[in-house]
């Protein structure tokens, strides 16, 4: 009967929601620079606004595209920004106004006025399952 009750409790959470796999595709626009990719994945306006309840990654660059992926997800809705850390000081550089120095970009390549695109412009629906998100750098 433990057997039982132990194969039960172990099994359950596997009927529970449905997890979800992001695979995030990245092109380079400056792929010689090399340095790293930081991929922010925001499940709400207030993470993505914030940069705080993101779900962080960091990623070496080889080649022209890079991806990386983030498993385990609640199905709904997300944004994603990254921009190329050239020089690797963990920061998007900018210049004295404001405007980037190295390249960025956002899920649906959302377009950027003034500003980074709003969450609306950037959200994707991750649904159950695998699926990919490609992002073009600017």
């Amino acid at each position: 009967m433990r057997a039982i009750q132990f194969l039960l409790l172990v099994a359950l959470p596997a009927f529970g929601i449905a997890q979800s796999s992001l695979k995030v595709l990245v092109l380079l626009n400056k792929p010689s620079a090399s340095g790293v990719l930081h991929v922010a994945l925001c499940p709400s306006v207030k993470a993505y606004k914030a940069d705080t309840g993101c779900v962080l990654r960091t990623v070496r660059v080889d080649g022209t595209t890079v991806s990386c992926t983030f498993d385990s997800l609640t199905p709904g809705t997300y944004a994603v920004k990254v921009f190329q850390d050239i020089n690797e000081n963990g920061k998007l550089d900018t210049s004295w106004i404001g405007w980037p120095q190295e390249p960025y970009g956002f899920s649906n390549d959302a377009p950027v006025n003034a500003g980074p695109p709003s969450f609306r412009l950037a959200a994707i629906e991750v649904k159950p399952g695998r699926q990919t998100a490609r992002i073009r750098l600017r």
